[in-house]
């Protein structure tokens, strides 16, 4: 599905701009909607994501005075509707689809591993990927203290500080669901530096939760589990578009999923799978990895060896 977004700024002339994958709005010239001509707008003020081909996601990118969908402060990244109104400092914009949705009905995820029906892929290709899943801890009983403006500048910082780092190393975020952050990294060459990659990229992250603070009144330390997990994914372009972002499903993804989910019964900040491990045997903080033995997934039915590593080993 295509869409395009309707600006109509409050000082300067109405007009269109086309979304393919992501376009991003801002008060500098590299933003795919720049606003230069508003003073309140931050420059990297907010952005729009594509997912599963249909659906699109508007995401603040911890601005100051903030984005508004509906006039609805964006905490989240909030899910778009044909006609739904954005607004950006005294700036309204809406989105419009210029296709019809096929594959899905647009609605949330039923399950957040699942990016699409295996009908609706398009171009698909099966090829090998490093996985990484990352959620903020306690994201839930913080959110329940802290002012909607509040948490929609920290939550903002986080996504687009980590997702920075995820782009930097090569990487691709294949989305942002709630709080959580789904990010892959293709076997081009080969899955040791692809997995290194990744591993490289979950150690950076947590170095930056680590420089990172709830605002008062929240008084514990701004944390995150990371998951690591290697294995063969479906590559697909969903949807009619052929220039679509691929998104990954497969079992290995619920594989980083689930192993994402036993992460605070073992007390780990970051966990990896038997198959990553492998990947990183030559690797020097191999010999810091901990054993923590056979797990068994949540619907899995053959137990995964998993890895857990001391934060600064």
């Amino acid at each position: 599905m295509a869409a395009k977004l309707r600006v109509i700024p409050a000082s300067a002339e109405a007009f269109e701009v086309p979304i393919q994958n992501t376009a991003t709005i801002g008060r500098t010239a590299e933003n795919s909607v720049c606003l230069s001509f508003s003073p309140t707008v931050s420059r990297q003020h907010a952005v729009i994501r594509c997912h599963n081909g249909f659906e699109y996601q508007v995401m603040d990118l911890g601005s100051r005075n903030g984005t508004y969908v509906n006039d609805q402060r964006v905490v989240m990244p909030v899910t778009l509707k044909n006609g739904s109104k954005i607004r950006i400092a005294n700036n309204e914009m809406i989105f419009e689809v210029v296709e019809e949705t096929h594959g899905g009905d647009g609605g949330e995820f039923a399950d957040v591993t699942v990016a699409g029906s295996m009908a609706s892929v398009g171009a698909q290709k099966v090829q090998s990927a490093a996985i990484l899943v990352c959620d903020i801890r306690g994201f839930s009983s913080s959110s329940e203290i802290l002012p909607a403006d509040q948490l929609a500048m920290l939550l903002g910082q986080w996504f687009r500080e980590a997702g920075n780092l995820v782009q930097k190393s090569g990487g691709i975020i294949d989305k942002f669901i709630g709080d959580a952050i789904l990010a892959y990294w293709q076997e081009n060459p080969g899955p040791p530096r692809e997995c290194v990659s990744g591993f490289e990229t979950a150690r950076k992250m947590l170095g930056l939760a680590a420089r990172m603070a709830w605002p008062a009144p929240v008084v514990k330390p701004f944390k995150v589990g990371i998951a690591l997990h290697y294995g063969r994914v479906t590559f697909g372009n969903i949807g009619l578009v052929a220039q679509r972002d691929a998104t990954i499903i497969g079992d290995a993804v619920n594989t980083a999923f689930r192993l994402e989910g036993i992460m605070k019964e073992l007390g780990q900040d970051l966990l990896l799978s038997d198959k990553i491990a492998e990947a990183l045997a030559d690797h020097p903080s191999a010999a810091s990895f901990n054993d923590l033995g056979e797990k068994t997934l949540k619907g899995k039915r053959e137990a995964v060896r998993v890895f857990g590593m001391p934060i600064g080993a």
